[in-house]
């Protein structure tokens, strides 16, 4: 029978256990690295969807604020008694609806006032207003699209039906 020397009792188990712990550090920060990328690359796709997001809402709003020109004043001025009933415009974006709004478009004057006059963000001076449109869709990733738009009167200019004017084709009608 052999015999061991008394101080080398346990060091197969102490490098068996070396082993292991190291395999499953080695297991663990893979796992964690893996899980890092899988949230990096949602985040990507859920900050790219929220702008997306946005931008539809801004498309839907752009031709209703523009059209209604004459609330601009009350909207501006936060008149809570004339505020229109479509004010803010919201909207839902999926397919097949979930009667959830996914944006809110909202209207804010730009800095119109004349020269050395302070900003008064209540009243229009130009006929022009900024459109906010705000993904409510994706909360943790926030997404904000804002467009300068202006109102430019009623009426159509029919091109070729004018001699001078909107067009000049050269039509004398």
């Amino acid at each position: 029978m052999i015999s061991r020397p008394r101080d080398q009792r346990g060091v197969a188990m102490f490098i068996v256990l070396l082993v292991v712990s190291s395999l499953m550090t080695v297991g663990l920060l893979a796992i964690y690295l893996t899980l890092g990328e899988t949230k990096s690359t949602a985040y990507a796709v859920d900050s790219k969807s929220a702008l997306y997001c946005a931008e539809a809402g801004l498309a839907k709003a752009r031709p209703l604020i523009g059209a209604n020109y004459a609330s601009w004043a009350a909207i501006l001025s936060n008149d809570t008694a004339n505020i229109p009933s479509w004010y803010p415009v919201t909207g839902d974006i999926d397919v097949p609806a979930d009667n959830v709004n996914d944006f809110s478009v909202t209207i804010r004057d730009n800095d119109d006032e004349p020269t050395g006059s302070p900003n008064d963000l209540t009243k229009d001076n130009d006929m022009r207003v900024f459109v906010i449109s705000k993904c409510t869709r994706y909360p943790e990733t926030p997404r904000e699209v804002t467009e300068l738009i202006y109102y430019t009167g009623g009426g159509n200019a029919y091109r070729n039906q004018s001699g001078q004017g909107a067009g000049n084709t050269g039509n004398s009608n």
